[in-house]
């Protein structure tokens, strides 16, 4: 069974509506449960493939590398993000979109064989982006931040916040207090740029580890604990951020950071070969390589 011209179109036009209703970007994950849930599927567009796969998942990822060529939508560390191009197209039918993407991926193309002197500009006809090493590399990444954002998501509170005091110390910082279970004064972690705090700023550290979303009164409070001439503030939130928290955070008259699940595995990743043996074990990883597509 091949999926229509206009159903692909479907798919492009819920997932930037999707996109737009939650702000502009969600966890690639999110979208996909998302969209499943809304797209009223075939029993030939669930036809599962031998690796587990639903039919309708694998034409969406494989069409959604023509979505980010041709502007519509960027990706980064598990994220999709609607741009202002993919933004213009809602309210248009399901076949302009398709339309609309087609032209501006082969205009991306061409651009592309040209610049490389292709020989087979017939290449360029193909109703399909050939760009199967990008889609390898994208599903490899997204099922391991998954399997990542899984093995996090199963620690206690108290594992978690271990595990970002661990990230502090991988950035250079020094944690002379992470607080024991228990009431903890609204501060989880402390972290010096020097053994001995003579270095400013300090960092105090708040950690959320659930499925909520830190709220605007959690940021105000610690906002509130912060010396504001030798400290800033950081909140890890492993559920993410309400709007009005963010908006809370440019209030304060003391400077704030937010990190949310992505982010702290986005930093994880980069700083993992900073860890010490002990720390790396909290979370540890492998480097696999793959030819870097276009």
């Amino acid at each position: 069974m091949t999926i229509t011209k206009t159903r692909k179109g479907e798919y492009a036009l819920l997932a930037f509506r999707l996109l737009k209703d939650a702000g502009g970007d969600l966890h690639n994950r999110e979208l996909l449960e998302a969209m499943e849930k809304k797209l009223d599927l075939t029993d030939e567009e669930r036809h599962v493939y031998d690796d587990g796969r639903p039919r309708w998942d694998v034409q969406l990822r494989f069409s959604s590398t023509g979505w980010t060529k041709a502007g519509f939508i960027r990706k980064k560390s598990g994220r999709w993000y609607l741009t202002p191009e993919g933004e213009a197209l809602l309210g248009q039918s399901p076949d302009a979109v398709f339309n609309a993407i087609h032209e501006r991926y082969h205009a991306w193309r061409k651009k592309r064989d040209a610049e490389r002197d292709a020989i087979d500009s017939g290449a360029t006809n193909d109703e399909r982006p050939d760009e199967t090493p990008s889609l390898v590399l994208e599903e490899a990444e997204d099922r391991a931040r998954e399997e990542i954002r899984e093995f996090i998501s199963a620690m206690g509170p108290y594992e978690f916040q271990d595990l970002v005091a661990a990230l502090l110390r991988g950035m250079e910082y020094v944690t002379p207090f992470v607080a024991p279970k228990g009431p903890d004064g609204g501060t989880d972690v402390l972290a010096y740029l020097d053994p001995l705090g003579a270095k400013t700023p300090h960092i105090r550290v708040q950690v959320k580890h659930r499925q909520d979303k830190a709220t605007n009164a959690e940021i105000a409070s610690l906002q509130g604990n912060i010396h504001p001439v030798r400290e800033i503030g950081l909140f890890v939130s492993s559920g993410g951020f309400t709007k009005e928290a963010e908006r809370q955070m440019q209030k304060g008259q003391v400077h704030m950071e937010l990190i949310d699940f992505d982010r702290f595995i986005e930093l994880w990743i980069e700083y993992y070969p900073k860890l010490d043996d002990e720390d790396r074990a909290r979370l540890p990883l492998r480097t696999v390589y793959f030819l870097a597509p276009e």
